[in-house]
């Protein structure tokens, strides 16, 4: 076929049918709000996310992978990969290769394997914007993986959300040859609320409403963008939240059975690593008597769901626990938990909630609907007024690299979910 053959097919071609030109200038503005259920909506006045489910896509089950806690999902939301790739197996984990324990630090030098979305956008040549978000940094070679990155702090020196908002608009009007076309904002959201008051509780219904109008400027920013430009809007969160009440006290029962060795990890998920020596079938034995609260797993023998992989850092045994049961290691109880002895001698195994444990928590089975989160799309490339009735958190980084006219970065376990683009031929106010 010669080149004017094909030069007339292309001009008599429907328009719709011709491959989108936008894609390369589009940007996407990614968000997380931390620990939005989906309940947490109901009853609530967010006419910013009623707006989107109207003229967008939006989701009740966006899937956590498991452990459903924070860092293992800050980091398969934006690697799109499950954590035996990425190597985040919990909030709290010990490494033994480097003999160093994890501690909620969102370093990426952790990282085993995948890119998270700013990196892969930038390899490919596309500026992008990563604040507060966790692997935005590699603190260890002092190294930003966005062009766009806000100081590496600990979580409580973090910005507010209002400055984070600040800046995100700030650079989504950046007109100049350094802008970026991806924006990804972490925004503390409704999970320390949820945790402490419980999930319908009025101070979530407050965190839910600030998280909505945090979404409406974000629209506005984009409706306000010069012609010629156009930005996409996707939300999701890390896991949702489930009631529970007693607490299980690990600490103590590890030194209940004389077990050698120390745990990491909280909430639905615990590890175990014993010390050498320590004999794997008495602990297990001893460690299954309390199956009304959690079950055990061994290394390499875990539940399909897990998706964990086999390497060191999942320790020698995993807990899983059932809810309304939740673990609290040895190391989340205060110094004086332990002067009166509540991981010795005296105390009980399971304390209960209204003591000071925590009215909700995560971390369980991702199958637990109650794990899930909100999914909310809008904008340029998106679809318009479709729900979608389930989605992977693996599969957000995927989709937003195609919305960028990119590809995933690699290696990558998620898929685009094309439900969520628009079609060549819709248009979308």
């Amino acid at each position: 076929m010669n080149t004017m053959r094909v030069m007339l097919m292309l001009l008599a071609a429907p328009f719709w049918l011709l491959p989108p030109a936008v894609a390369g200038e589009r940007t996407v503005i990614l968000v997380m709000f931390d620990g939005f259920a989906p309940v947490m909506t109901q009853g609530a006045k967010v006419p910013n996310l009623d707006r989107i489910q109207r003229e967008g896509v939006w989701s009740r089950h966006l899937v956590p992978v498991y452990p459903t806690m924070s860092l293992p999902n800050h980091t398969s939301f934006a690697t799109g990969c499950w954590p035996a790739q990425h190597g985040i197996v919990q909030n709290k984990f010990f490494d033994p290769d480097r003999g160093a324990p994890y501690d909620e630090n969102g370093d990426a030098n952790w990282l085993t394997g995948c890119e998270p979305v700013w990196k892969a956008a930038e390899r490919q040549g596309v500026r992008a914007a990563a604040l507060n978000f966790a692997n935005r940094w590699d603190v260890k070679k002092k190294v930003a993986l966005a062009s766009h990155v806000n100081p590496f702090t600990t979580w409580e020196q973090a910005p507010t959300d209002e400055q984070t908002l600040t800046q995100g608009l700030a650079l989504l009007k950046r007109a100049d040859a350094k802008r970026p076309r991806l924006i990804a904002l972490y925004f503390r959201g409704p999970d320390h609320e949820a945790h402490v008051n419980g999930v319908k509780s009025a101070q979530v219904q407050a965190e839910v409403r600030k998280a909505d109008s945090i979404v409406g400027r974000l629209m506005a920013g984009i409706e306000a963008l010069p012609s010629g430009r156009e930005a996409a809007l996707i939300i999701g969160t890390d896991h949702g939240m489930i009631a529970v009440d007693p607490v299980v006290n690990l600490g103590r029962i590890m030194n209940r059975h004389w077990i050698l060795g120390h745990d990491a990890g909280d909430g639905g998920s615990a590890y175990i690593y014993l010390d050498k020596g320590e004999s794997i079938e008495r602990v297990e034995k001893a460690l299954s008597s309390y199956s009304k609260a959690f079950t055990v797993h061994r290394s390499g023998q875990h539940p399909a769901y897990a998706h964990l992989g086999n390497g060191r850092r999942v320790g020698d045994l995993m807990l899983v626990a059932k809810p309304p049961y939740y673990i609290a290691p040895s190391s989340s109880l205060p110094w004086y938990a332990h002067l009166m002895g509540m991981t010795w001698l005296w105390s009980d195994i399971f304390v209960p909630g209204d003591l000071g444990g925590l009215k909700a928590s995560h971390g369980y089975d991702p199958a637990i609907p109650e794990m899930h989160g909100v999914f909310y799309a809008w904008g340029a490339g998106v679809a318009a007024g479709k729900e979608i009735p389930q989605l992977d958190i693996i599969d957000v980084h995927p989709t937003v690299m195609s919305l960028l006219g990119l590809q995933p970065g690699q290696p990558v376990d998620g898929k685009v979910v094309e439900a969520v683009k628009s079609a060549p031929n819709e248009v979308v106010k």
